[in-house]
């Protein structure tokens, strides 16, 4: 049996599955839609869409609907939901970038319980995520943003292209940390540690200056660094992704303290 909520997957994924596999979709479960507050978290459902992301969540989640207008079309937008994505395994997928900087969490449930992962670790790899045969995801518990969240990527083309590489970077002014996410450039999610800890010294947290050229540069040298494990596909070689990912996150980091310096300005 083959469980879907939004089915965009199923036209690709059914090539590898018998004909007669029944379907179960569970789109017109209403719980499955719902956004409730947790804490310090939103519960997503895990029928929750690309277009709910959108318009409805940009307030509170700014970088999960930063990351869910770059997803194909409207058409697809309106039916594909954030955690088929992960459902999915797909480790170029706009959704986790979002999520893994945010470090949100997966719930997964199945008779015996619940249990709970990042859902950095959630994807191991292309096709392969920490679910289990007789688990079902059930909601994303994202942290309600504190800061500006910034999302770049680059793709085959302008629209509706699968990204190449792309990059998240979440700003923390209470706390003073930065958190980068990279994906697409292997086979996980990548979190550039040393990038975020250089990035978040350098920072002018009280003047709320945008960081200088040289500054920049670093950071983008040091998200370089960390991919030292990019791989090569059809869609773009290993060292065309840490070059990429390198400028993603520079222009990342400088749209997010423009949007602080902003804030900060009114």
């Amino acid at each position: 049996m083959v469980v879907i909520a939004g089915g965009t997957g199923v036209m690709v994924e059914r090539n590898g599955t018998p004909a007669d596999a029944p379907l179960l979709d569970l789109s017109r479960v209403d719980a499955f839609a719902a956004v409730d507050r947790d804490g310090p978290m939103l519960r997503l459902g895990a029928g929750v869409t690309y277009t709910q992301a959108v318009e409805a969540l940009a307030g509170p989640l700014p970088g999960l609907a930063a990351a869910a207008r770059t997803v194909a079309s409207r058409q697809i937008r309106n039916r594909a939901t954030v955690a088929g994505a992960l459902v999915l395994a797909d480790p170029s997928a706009d959704a986790l970038a979002a999520l893994a900087v945010s470090d949100a969490e997966v719930e997964l449930s199945r008779t015996a319980g619940v249990r709970r992962v990042a859902a950095s670790a959630f994807v191991r790899g292309p096709g392969k995520a920490d679910l289990a045969p007789d688990e079902l995801v059930t909601a994303l518990l994202v942290p309600v943003a504190d800061g500006p969240v910034a999302y770049a990527k680059v793709g085959a083309r302008n629209a509706m292209a699968r990204a190449v590489c792309g990059v998240a970077v979440a700003l923390h002014p209470a706390r003073r940390t930065v958190r980068v996410a990279v994906v697409g450039a292997a086979p996980t999610a990548v979190r550039p540690h040393a990038a975020e800890l250089d990035a978040a010294a350098a920072a002018d947290w009280d003047g709320c200056s945008p960081p200088e050229a040289d500054a920049l540069r670093v950071f983008g040298s040091l998200v370089f660094e960390a991919l030292g494990e990019a791989h090569s596909d059809a869609r773009g070689s290993a060292a065309y992704r840490r070059r990429a990912a390198s400028a993603l996150a520079r222009r990342a980091l400088a749209r997010a303290w423009g949007e602080l310096a902003a804030e900060a300005a009114a």
